[in-house]
């Protein structure tokens, strides 16, 4: 049994990672970190069984822990991994891994070095409704894709919290891009061809500094446009998901049930998802368009952590690499650079 140090008990360590990391067969939550008393006591409330510690040096002198897991502000991922891994833990962060490909490239030096496994919680490769993206692009019903866009947009002002200052790695790219770089390059990676963004700065300036709204331009080499599109200025929410192939489309509204569910307590359990919500429609063999039936798949934000600890314990693949999550910090960084100078960067 690997036991688990979890430093941070905000929304992410108390809702994302908490509970997933002790329904794990292999994992057993021991310990969690946090500066906050009020958090500390909301974690033993939850799980009587464990240790809790008001810093971090502390955590990483028990001999115990085999297993840190990092729920910080972006912006300690890279040095907080470090430390831990040269304390010889294995580690797990949060997205996104880090806030530049220097960082990435010094936390996987340190996890070589040290023999540790190293990992970063994309658990949104486990949304249902982007399992069942890949299974209709499977069965190749679409033919030959031309675009796919992904769109997290929604209405409201900036994050509250650090989330809302680049100094901490917050903005919208590093946050749901991360997550929407990562399945794209699952879909037609290794890397992109090109990479072109538009960031738009809208918010008060004593409310925030990072990008209101973010639209990317990604094209990979077999010729898929790939469109990211993040903000907060739509009242009338774009498709989650919407592909034009020359065969047929499919869209998609609305995010993963999973996230809603995991907020209001209710932890392990198949999330269903409204079929209204997901439309295909292809062409017939006498050149007619037809409506097609499309079953959701389910999500499973679990099989990460059923992952990690499989990996550890019996041998297991890692399901997510860091060399995978150190090409989408490439291509993040590519972003932004893409975004400061209004031009495509090219990275192969």
């Amino acid at each position: 049994m690997i036991r688990v140090g979890l430093v941070g008990y905000g929304l992410g360590g108390k809702v994302f990672h908490a509970q997933l990391i002790q329904m794990a067969p292999d994992l057993e939550l021991y310990a969690v970190c946090s500066r906050s008393l009020e958090k500390r006591q909301d974690a033993e409330a939850d799980f009587p069984q464990i240790a809790t510690y008001d810093s971090f040096d502390a955590l990483l002198d028990d001999d115990n822990i085999d297993l840190v897991v990092l729920a910080t502000p972006h912006d300690t991922h890279a040095p907080m991994a470090i430390r831990a891994m040269d304390a010889g833990k294995h580690l797990v962060t949060d997205k996104i891994m880090c806030l530049n490909e220097s960082e990435a490239l010094a936390m996987i030096e340190a996890s070589e070095r040290n023999q540790v496994l190293l990992s970063v919680y994309q658990n949104r490769r486990w949304d249902g409704d982007f399992l069942t993206l890949q299974h209709i692009l499977a069965e190749g019903i679409l033919g030959d894709i031309y675009t796919i866009e992904s769109n997290i947009t929604t209405y409201g002002g900036p994050h509250v919290g650090w989330r809302a200052w680049k100094k901490y790695g917050g903005g919208r790219v590093l946050d749901w891009g991360a997550h929407l770089v990562d399945q794209a390059l699952g879909l037609y990676g290794p890397t992109v061809e090109t990479v072109f963004a538009d960031l738009q700065y809208r918010y008060p300036k004593d409310k925030a500094d990072v990008e209101a709204l973010a639209l990317i331009h990604l094209r990979f080499a077999n010729g898929v446009r790939y469109f990211i599109e993040l903000g907060s200025a739509w009242m009338y929410a774009k498709p989650r998901y919407h592909v034009r192939g020359a065969l047929g489309s499919f869209r998609k509204y609305g995010i993963d049930p999973q996230e809603a569910s995991m907020k209001s307590g209710v932890f392990g359990v198949l999330v269903p998802e409204d079929p209204a919500r997901y439309q295909l429609r292809v062409a017939n063999d006498r050149g007619q368009t037809v409506e097609h039936p499309v079953s959701p798949l389910f999500g499973s934000y679990r099989t990460y952590y059923d992952n990690v600890g499989a990996a550890l314990v019996h041998g297991e693949e890692l399901l997510v690499k860091p060399e995978e999550c150190l090409e989408a910090i490439r291509v993040i960084d590519a972003i932004r650079l893409s975004a400061e100078r209004e031009e495509v960067v090219k990275l192969i």
